[in-house]
């Protein structure tokens, strides 16, 4: 069943994805989720390997070789040919603590998948949101440069009142012009996005298919957002588990405060002499104090693990907080813009009206058209930035 929903994958149309289908593409085909994967089977292998005895040690050797006659083996009781085995041993639980602790690690990088991946999603989705707000400033301009031919073609008919506009016409080519411009700026936009998601996703694709759906944080509690961000944020989870490790850390070095001992037993062939064995152990004299400032060490690691964790936590609640402010200030500057939305709409059937009976000034209509794309222009901007903030706020509380 993988293999068929990789081979689907595979086989998506670069022509019109969606949001899903490019977020999932992206999961399967981005090198840094790659590169994590190999680390956990790096960090799997070694949770296996620390936990395993060293390898005994195999000696062959000859005593007493004389030099004069190296080939006489019989002169001196001493002279003999032997094989030794050693062994480490540990007295200690400290192996099964070096497993625990490359345990503890592999659910680190797990973790890091888990950053990763959100970052991921929401980079794509910050593109698929600049796209749909760039086509939606296409229509705006669009509209508004075809209306702007109009008034090319009606300078030349009007009544003799409105008929030297020569400075008027210069300003509506003017104004053509510029709205040409800020279309060639939403077109960037739209290829900077498409790039950003071949970037993330090794993607090509040339039409983002649907929208995003507006999460509506306004309508939230902020201090059911605090919560849920303490609770669902990876990379706060992440700085927990990385004090997880450090205290695993203590634990390993305290197991290493008790040194190894290594037994070795030994063959010994001796000529015209009886052979004999032996066995011998071994034990390093901790003297230095070098284990117990080791674990000191780890303490002190695992002290700023924990601060780390109380500074990050502070840190990204602060955000979110900065984050709320935002939208509600946008979400206010957004209501006046729709309040003036109203009014230019107003003046315009009412200049349009005047224009009818003969009283208007077609100068004066156009200006307030200009004032209306002016004004749609700034609407959608501010969405567009409610929309941005919005999705901040989303990969905090690690949505995917």
């Amino acid at each position: 069943m993988g293999r068929l929903w990789i081979l689907w994958l595979l086989s998506l149309s670069a022509e019109s994805q969606t949001l899903q289908e490019v977020t999932l593409y992206s999961f399967e085909h981005n090198y840094q989720l790659q590169i994590l994967e190999q680390k956990l089977a790096i960090l799997a292998q070694q949770a296996t390997l620390v936990a395993t005895l060293s390898d005994p040690i195999l000696k062959l050797g000859i005593n007493d070789l004389p030099l004069d006659n190296p080939l006489s083996r019989n002169v001196e009781a001493m002279q003999n040919q032997f094989i030794t085995l050693s062994q480490r041993l540990p007295l200690s639980d400290k192996l099964e603590r070096s497993s625990e602790v490359e345990y503890a690690k592999q659910a680190l990088v797990e973790q890091e998948k888990v950053i990763l991946k959100v970052r991921i999603a929401s980079e794509i989705r910050q593109s698929f949101i600049e796209v749909a707000f760039a086509k939606k400033r296409l229509r705006i301009l669009d509209q508004y440069i075809a209306f702007l031919k109009q008034p090319l073609k009606l300078i030349v008919h009007l009544s003799a009142v409105e008929q030297n506009m020569l400075e008027s016409y210069i300003q509506t080519q003017l104004l053509q012009e510029h709205y040409r411009l800020e279309r060639e700026v939403s077109l960037e936009r739209i290829a900077i996005a498409k790039e950003q998601v071949e970037r993330i996703g090794n993607l090509q694709v040339e039409q983002f298919e649907g929208g995003v759906v507006a999460k509506n944080y306004l309508e939230d509690d902020q201090a059911t957002l605090l919560a849920r961000l303490v609770l669902q944020n990876p990379e706060l989870k992440k700085s927990a588990l990385q004090n997880v490790v450090e205290g695993k850390n203590i634990a390993l070095s305290t197991a290493r405060e008790q040194a190894d001992i290594t037994i070795t037993g030994g063959y010994y062939q001796r000529f015209d002499r009886e052979d004999y064995l032996s066995v011998s152990v071994s034990y390093p004299l901790y003297v230095r104090n070098r284990q117990s400032k080791e674990k000191i060490q780890a303490m002190r690691r695992a002290d700023i693990a924990s601060l780390s964790y109380q500074e990050r936590k502070a840190s990204l609640l602060q955000g979110l907080k900065i984050r709320l402010h935002q939208l509600h200030t946008l979400d206010r500057e957004l209501t006046l813009l729709i309040q003036s939305q109203e009014k230019i709409r107003k003046l315009i059937d009412t200049t349009k009206a005047k224009l009818g009976s003969g009283e208007g000034s077609l100068r004066h209509y156009y200006g307030l058209f200009t004032q209306k794309t002016d004004n749609a222009l700034a609407i959608n901007q501010k969405r567009l930035a409610l929309a941005l903030v919005e999705n901040q706020i989303s990969q905090l509380l690690g949505g995917v």
